[in-house]
């Protein structure tokens, strides 16, 4: 997929902040899920890392680790227990979703099509010595460890937000008719139609300091022609799924 224009947007050490994005009877709406994300499925990840928050005294200072004894093939022997682990002594964890393109950019798609995977990134070296110390003290030969949760439908409605919050403020909100606002309130479930992966070749040079990347574009051919997509990606440094979400139609 080729891009007519693009607007990039790379975010490093500062935060972009939208003020006054929305209506407080929406936001009330989008609260609900987008906390979800942010504090359930990223809190520890971003607090980890130092992400810009309003409330420092919410982050959490531990990690809650679960472990389990599994045989040679993997499979659950039994329970071993929770742990929590001091923040600053935890593996850096972080768990996405990864996803096939969205449908309507797969017009072939049909019937019960795949909804994707979760996405882990997680420090190995540093998770190897906490599941060294749980087997010795255990006995257990093999340990596996739950490294987080995603609700698929939460994070990828909140990347619809994002991405249209972004165009809006970029391009203006008469730039293009939207397709989103019935998923960013929460009045249609059907994220995947809108949102999905599309890796190809990022727009943006190679830069550690990122932690968010987004560009808009209008493709010149294919099942995008005609629409207006975001390509988003978090935390790009660590190889992370690259997003692209269905804007509208431009006008």
């Amino acid at each position: 997929m080729t891009d007519e224009h693009v607007i990039p947007f790379a975010l490093g050490a500062n935060s972009l902040v939208l003020k006054k994005s929305c209506c407080s009877d929406c936001q009330k709406i989008i609260q609900k899920y987008e906390q979800e994300v942010l504090k359930k499925q990223l809190g520890v990840f971003r607090a980890q890392v130092d992400a810009p928050t309003r409330n420092r005294k919410d982050r959490p200072s531990d990690v809650p680790m679960h472990f389990v004894e599994v045989d040679e093939q993997g499979q659950p022997i039994r329970n071993i227990g929770k742990r929590r682990v001091v923040l600053a002594e935890a593996p850096l964890m972080i768990s996405l979703w990864s996803s096939p393109l969205p449908k309507l950019l797969n017009p072939s798609c049909a019937g019960s099509a795949p909804i994707g995977q979760p996405w882990n990134y997680v420090d190995r070296q540093a998770m190897a010595s906490i599941v060294k110390q749980v087997a010795e003290e255990t006995g257990a030969k093999h340990v596996a460890v739950k490294v987080g949760e995603v609700n698929r439908r939460h994070y990828l409605r909140s990347l619809a937000k994002t991405a249209h919050a972004y165009a809006a403020a970029e391009m203006g909100m008469d730039a293009f008719d939207p397709l989103l606002v019935g998923l960013i309130l929460s009045r249609r479930d059907d994220v995947e139609t809108f949102v999905g992966d599309l890796p190809h070749e990022s727009p943006f040079e190679a830069d550690d300091s990122h932690t968010l990347q987004i560009a808009i574009g209008e493709p010149l051919d294919g099942p995008g022609a005609g629409y207006l997509v975001a390509r988003i990606v978090l935390y790009p440094t660590l190889g992370s799924p690259a997003h692209v979400v269905i804007l509208g139609r431009p006008r």
